[in-house]
């Protein structure tokens, strides 16, 4: 197995495309959570408007709303006589869209890397084993679908956009035919790491040759509606595939 080597120049402008469709933050709040996230402002600093902007020139409301909204994503801690400080990292919200792509930006690809498989270990087999007891068609018609595209997708763009995009969906969809409200939301919530992933991956044109054999195996018992064989088909292919993915990035910077 081959890849490209990863920059941290083009891992900053993945997330960048990734984000690009999302309504764009602030300068001055963009400017203070990336610090925070990159360490340059570490928990528990008092911030303050006079801190931020080229020079130093950001009004008292813009450094209000820009808290506000690093308060939405468990950054920053704002209390009436202490004032605002940076929250310490285990209150930051790991799931946020700007939060992973800070995270990436900084260089941080295989702790990211690493937690998220684990995290989907933990997740995506329980989902892959809800969908095929499912009874909810329309939605595994979409896991097909997705599937159906990657399949045409895999002799001729392995590494497009177009690819990530219904590899993201297939996934996606598994979790929203399982039917349980909270792993529906999480459908929602991974759509962006799903997409930061896969698209650092593509861009290093990093796939395994068994890669479409794996989600084929996956898709067939989710559609055989056999619900052991679907985990554990879910369950081997993480396994495999983060193997695989974690080797590689590890060395992006070599």
């Amino acid at each position: 197995m081959t890849a490209h080597k990863l920059s941290q120049d083009r891992t900053r402008a993945i997330g960048v495309a990734v984000l690009a469709g999302r309504r764009r933050l602030s300068p001055v709040a963009a400017e203070i959570g990336s610090k925070i996230v990159a360490g340059t402002l570490t928990a528990g600093a008092a911030l303050s408007e006079s801190m931020f902007g080229r020079v130093g020139g950001v009004s008292r409301n813009a450094f209000r709303e820009a808290t506000k909204i690093l308060e939405g994503k468990g950054l920053v801690v704002s209390r009436q006589g202490t004032g605002t400080r940076v929250a310490e990292p285990a209150m930051w919200n790991m799931l946020d869209p700007e939060v992973m792509a800070w995270r990436i930006a900084k260089g941080d690809i295989d702790t990211f890397v690493a937690d998220f498989f684990l995290f989907r270990r933990l997740i995506e087999p329980t989902a892959a084993e809800l969908a095929a007891t499912s009874n909810n068609e329309d939605q595994i018609t979409k896991i097909s679908e997705a599937f159906q595209t990657m399949n045409k997708l895999e002799e001729s763009e392995p590494f497009s956009e177009k690819y990530v995009l219904a590899d993201v969906n297939f996934h996606k969809s598994i979790l929203i035919a399982s039917g349980n409200e909270f792993l529906v939301s999480m459908g929602n919530l991974l759509e962006v790491p799903m997409l930061l992933l896969f698209s650092l991956t593509t861009d290093m044109e990093l796939g395994t040759s068994y890669r479409i054999d794996m989600h084929q195996k996956l898709h067939d018992e989710i559609m055989a509606k056999n619900p052991k064989g679907a985990r554990r088909a879910a369950e081997q292919m993480l396994d495999h595939i983060a193997d695989d993915v974690q080797h590689v990035i590890a060395g992006h910077g070599e």
